[in-house]
């Protein structure tokens, strides 16, 4: 049964930090395409758009189309969210983000922030220069879903669409439709339905990071297997001594024998490899014992990650590798997956 979390949002105000990132969200429309002007936000933050009994601090962080956030950046903004987060000026947080690496940001941030206020991620899939432009109703649901003091229990969440989703689980499935962002297999957590926040379920598992400081390792590189690809990219990662590297492996986790060999390559050069499914959903198992089958896979010391989608795998790996994990301790994070 649905829980109903409004509480229709009454005083004392909630004060709610909003950080701007840049994206489509700020973008209009120049000689040649959709851009972001001048590097000013230009999203509306008026009382249609702004819930009553909710004060917003505008805080730029950035103002950058999302595939220039760069992992060192999505770390700047996890440390910044943590600042703003532990203050104590702020009942939550909302920030603004291009779609194309909004769910990678949110999953680093999701991994590494304590749950001390609401943290919760949004964006538009169309710019105030289109017709039936999202930002603003997008703004306004993350703005309600920030303001609920009950909400930091799920973690940081991404709010599109008037659907709460856990920052794990969600993923980009459509290059333009508003309803892109979705999480396959396991669906929202909730709802946003007009003035009011309607939960329908718990996040089902969340990761977090050891405690210490968050380094980003940017030698963790990321193959995605397809036949008669994937072996010759494994060895030259290995021959250039990276330290960590995540496969997306076909199915349950299964690889030709050539991707097989590389990856025992691999691990004995020393790399942490990680294996994860070019599928949406379902986990990585050692079901299969064949050669290239999962079971010979993990004999020769490749470590499984359930059901973590690759891109995503591989932040964590990059923040574990920089923060000095080991492989087992690696494994140890991923085991319950």
């Amino acid at each position: 049964m649905a829980s109903d979390m409004s509480d229709h949002i009454e005083s004392p105000v909630k004060e709610i930090a909003l950080v701007s990132t840049g994206g489509t969200i700020e973008m209009m429309t120049g000689r040649r395409g959709l851009v972001i002007t001048d590097g000013i936000n230009q999203y509306l933050l008026d009382g249609d758009v702004i819930p009553a009994n909710i004060n917003v601090t505008k805080i730029e962080f950035s103002s950058v189309p999302s595939p220039h956030i760069t992992p060192a950046r999505m770390r700047e903004l996890c440390l910044r969210l943590e600042e703003l987060a532990a203050c104590g000026k702020y009942d939550g947080i909302v920030v603004t983000h291009g779609t194309d690496t909004l769910e990678e940001s949110a999953f680093l941030a999701d991994i590494y922030l304590n749950e001390q206020v609401p943290v919760v991620f949004t964006a538009a899939m169309r710019s105030y220069a289109e017709m039936g432009v999202d930002g603003p109703r997008n703004l306004r649901g993350a703005l309600l879903v920030a303001a609920n003091p009950e909400v930091h229990k799920l973690g940081v969440t991404v709010v599109l669409n008037d659907e709460i989703h856990a920052a794990g689980r969600v993923t980009k499935t459509y290059t333009s439709n508003v309803s892109s962002f979705a999480s396959p297999g396991y669906g929202p957590l909730g709802f946003v339905d007009q003035d009011r926040i309607l939960l329908q379920r718990m996040p089902l598992w969340r990761l977090h990071l050891p405690p210490g400081e968050l380094i980003m390792n940017r030698r963790i590189g990321l193959v995605r297997i397809a036949s008669g690809f994937g072996a010759r990219e494994i060895r030259f990662s290995a021959d250039c001594e990276d330290p960590g590297l995540v496969i997306e492996a076909f199915g349950r986790g299964n690889v030709p024998v050539d991707v097989a060999l590389a990856i025992e390559y691999a691990v004995n050069k020393g790399t942490i490899v990680c294996v994860s499914s070019r599928c949406y959903i379902g986990r990585v198992l050692g079901v299969y014992n064949y050669s290239g089958g999962g079971v010979d896979l993990e004999q020769k010391g490749a470590i499984f990650a359930g059901d973590i989608q690759g891109h995503k795998l591989r932040l964590l790996l990059m923040a574990c590798v920089g923060m000095k994990c080991d492989s087992q301790e690696i494994r140890e994070l991923l085991k319950g997956l």
